[in-house]
């Protein structure tokens, strides 16, 4: 095993809590020891280098980060916002990839903090403003289109027992006539809230909403550097579009799902969807309780977490696409049933763990180098009433999926 291998499985240990920091740094300590050119002379003691210790490079993270956030709140204005976040990202992105490398697992645990610095609320830059409140309400039927577009707020729905569309608007911003800022439509069978002027850059709009219980046609949400929350919807299609900031959704029941952010984490509980698109940057995908046919999920630095995924409806197919980068992907099926599962893995630097009884690999798993794969199949699936196909890529990190 060459010292760069051996290195890599220091830190997996230590990641998977094997052995505590003051281990792992003994253990880095001997390779690096290992690794030293032995000198000719006697009796000179060397400087070796500090050992590299896996928790200070998370504390350098955060310092960094937080140097920058002083940096920003010094140096930009309200009319620099959306540069001085795009900025900000960047460099998180940056610095993400080349950390991610160093060490396994240190962009992920760093962004959850990244994400709750990157928001309008962090630099108050709208506190001086003046809010504005606006109500508007429609009756909801079946089959009706939701349409909301919001900036620098967030957009919250939740399910109630009325029969109305209840939509409260509140806006912010230092230009007259704020309540000119969003305008209300109620046509041909869409509810809809506005902006007026999307490219207004010093603007915040948010929403909090409570829908019937129908099903809608579409429901689409747009806003950025603010979160999505959604609670308990029916509707055939369903979009969410943000970033640098979360989308959390809880008991969406969709046909159609898409949902996309950046530098923030996107969490699923309770889905059910037919077709299910899911993206992020810099950030973990986390998933719990699913029914779908067919789900991608594609981030970078960040994990993809998997747990309890079920068939949508009576398919008897259900196909995951896993991708990211410089981070782990794991997936806890949660079945008790005979399925039959067929999964293809690829990492490197890294490795594969596939825990699923009467597996047969396809071709046997090739080692070229740090990269790792693997394709296998329960000796059932081709015969399975039900069928689960996984496919799992990443780099910088393990892939596990379990039965």
């Amino acid at each position: 095993m060459s010292i760069s291998e051996e290195r890599m499985m220091i830190l997996k240990m230590l990641q998977e809590g094997r052995i505590n920091s003051d281990e792992a740094a003994k253990l880095l300590e001997a390779l690096d020891a290992k690794q030293a050119p032995q000198s000719g002379f006697k009796g000179f003691n060397i400087p070796k280098p500090p050992p590299h210790n896996y928790y200070d490079e998370v504390t350098r993270v955060r310092e960094r980060i937080n140097d920058w956030r002083k940096e920003i709140s010094k140096n930009y204005n309200q009319n620099d916002f959306d540069k001085m976040v795009d900025e900000f990202s960047a460099k998180a992105e940056k610095f993400g990839k080349n950390v991610a490398t160093a060490a396994f697992g240190v962009a992920d645990k760093v962004v959850d903090f990244v994400g709750t610095i990157v928001d309008t609320g962090a630099f108050n830059i709208f506190g001086s403003c003046v809010t504005v409140e606006k109500d508007f309400e429609a009756v909801g039927a079946e089959g009706m289109n939701l349409h909301l577009q919001a900036t620098n707020g967030q957009i919250v729905i939740k399910k109630h027992q009325d029969e109305r569309i209840l939509i409260k608007a509140k806006i912010r911003t230092p230009q007259a006539n704020a309540e000119n800022a969003i305008v209300f439509s109620n046509d041909n069978g869409t509810v809809a809230v506005k902006l007026a002027k999307p490219d207004t850059y010093n603007l915040s709009v948010a929403y909090e909403v409570l829908v019937p219980v129908v099903k809608f046609n579409q429901i689409a949400l747009e806003t950025k550097n603010s979160k999505i929350y959604v609670e308990d919807t029916l509707s055939e299609e369903f979009a969410g579009v943000t970033k640098n900031a979360a989308i959390d959704l809880t008991g969406v029941n969709s046909s159609k799902i898409s949902v996309e952010t950046k530098n923030a984490k996107v969490a699923v509980n309770y889905m059910i969807g037919k077709d299910i698109n899911i993206g992020t940057t810099n950030a973990v995908i986390d998933i719990k309780n699913l029914k779908a046919e067919k789900l991608n999920a594609e981030t970078m630095n960040g994990k993809i977490l998997l747990d309890n995924i079920q068939g949508y409806d009576e398919t008897s197919q259900v196909e995951l696409n896993l991708k990211t980068k410089n981070a782990d992907i794991k997936a806890n099926m949660n079945d008790s049933e005979d399925k039959g599962y067929k999964v293809r893995a690829k990492t490197s630097n890294g490795g594969i763990n596939l825990l699923i009884p009467n597996l047969l690999y396809r071709n046997a798993p090739r080692y070229e180098g740090m990269n790792r794969q693997a394709e296998a199949e329960t000796d059932n699936y081709e015969s399975a009433a039900q069928k689960v196909s996984v496919n799992a890529e990443t780099t910088n990190g393990y892939i596990e999926v379990i039965k």
